[in-house]
């Protein structure tokens, strides 16, 4: 049954994301949209798909109850971190794209993928689990993945920067302000709130419900049209060409989820929150990774390739682990 509604739920994220690669071919969707799009997306329809669906699907006991998917998820990010440094050594790759090349691999994409397919497995409590995953994931995206997509020379110049125009009082301030940057994002904001409303057992107004109701029902199509516009505009072809691309495919996007579904569902922990974290586990690389890698170094347009051709592959490869272990 929860293989029959993955494929399902990927059959169709796939037949939206069809009509946007051809938007974007039809010139209906044009290139210098999409940064708005995403906007429309990242900072509107996922914050109110958020808040809703953990308002309406979740309660304090079941909350209470999952607290141990953020111990899994700090055990997740170990784990991966090890496993992709492994093999960037194993492949002999230069250490700064090796480095990139773990971050595309380390970071799934919650958002645009993570989001409307745990919504649609799991309508109840589906971004309950994905809400607690991103309280772990996203200080780790913003630390260590910013570190990863920073060239070892410019961490140097950064470093001597700070010194000269204030040391660590300028320090303390950057930090300041990259917390503030962590902290006041839509998505947190929306995720605190919803916890908020939970925990106090706060009835969401019927007006208020309904408004969220439709935007969120809208949330899961926009995200496919945008990523299926992405594929339009992008060179992912080159990604194919690197047989790193294949191994990362293979060991991240198969292996490692197989293994850790496999291994959880040898505890107690409910079948739900297992399928949850390894579907997690399966994501493709996150969106905004090729954004972070253009402004702190030389390796946007590889990590564009692998982001777009891990997308492609999660076709296949999340209903394939769904049929393998869950």
């Amino acid at each position: 049954m929860l293989f029959n509604a993955v494929l399902h739920t990927m059959i169709i994220f796939f037949a939206i994301l069809l009509v946007g690669f051809v938007a974007g071919k039809a010139g209906v969707i044009k290139r210098d949209f999409m940064p708005g799009f995403a906007s429309l997306v990242t900072k509107v329809l996922l914050p109110c798909l958020i808040f809703y669906a953990t308002v309406t699907g979740c309660t304090r006991q079941a909350m209470a109850d999952n607290l141990p998917l953020l111990g899994l998820a700090a055990s997740f990010y170990a784990f991966i971190v090890c496993v992709t440094l492994a093999l960037a050594k194993a492949l002999r790759m230069p250490v700064d794209k090796g480095h990139v090349f773990m971050f595309c691999f380390i970071f799934g994409n919650t958002g645009f993928v993570g989001i409307p397919l745990l919504s649609a497995v799991f309508p109840d409590l589906g971004l309950l689990y994905l809400s607690l995953f991103s309280i772990v994931d996203t200080p780790v995206f913003w630390t260590l993945g910013v570190w990863l997509a920073t060239p070892r020379g410019r961490r140097h110049e950064r470093h001597e920067a700070a010194d000269a125009s204030g040391g660590s009082a300028h320090s303390v301030r950057h930090m300041a302000r990259s917390v503030l940057d962590i902290v006041l994002t839509p998505n947190i904001i929306a995720m605190v709130l919803a916890f908020a409303f939970v925990l106090a057992e706060w009835p969401l107004p019927d007006l208020l419900g309904d408004v969220l109701s439709t935007i969120a029902s809208s949330t899961s199509a926009m995200c496919m049209i945008y990523l299926g516009a992405l594929l339009c505009f992008s060179d992912f072809m080159s990604a194919f060409k690197s047989k790193e691309f294949y191994v990362g495919v293979a060991v991240k996007m198969v292996l490692v989820p197989c293994c850790i579904g496999a291994l959880l569902h040898l505890t107690p922990l409910p079948s739900e929150l297992v399928t949850s974290i390894t579907l997690l586990s399966a994501l493709p690389t996150m969106t905004i990774v090729p954004m972070i890698a253009s402004q702190r170094g030389d390796f946007g347009d590889y990590a564009a390739g692998i982001t777009v051709g891990t997308l492609v592959f999660s076709l296949v490869t999340i209903p394939l682990v769904t049929f393998l272990v869950l």
